[in-house]
């Protein structure tokens, strides 16, 4: 990401838990984005279930995730 650099990143197709025993699968992606000159992550999640379009919806995630910018104000204490 621009400003930040190499970040982690998961990614697939998951089943997830919804009510008692039942199962909903979804195209995940999960993105960590390291805070500048703090121990701490940010955490951008995207998720469908669409599954068909699995391949599309990585690009689309993928596109929305590469909009993320931080931006640092004058007044902040630190």
């Amino acid at each position: 990401l621009p400003e930040v650099g190499d970040c982690a990143r998961t990614y697939g197709i998951e089943d997830v838990m919804v009510g008692e025993g039942g199962f909903v699968r979804v195209v995940i992606m999960q993105t960590f984005v390291p805070v500048p000159r703090m121990n701490k992550v940010f955490l951008i999640s995207a998720s469908s279930p669409v599954v068909p379009l699995a391949a599309d919806l990585f690009d689309l995630f993928d596109a929305i995730t590469g909009t993320f910018r931080i931006v640092e104000l004058d007044n902040d204490p630190r």
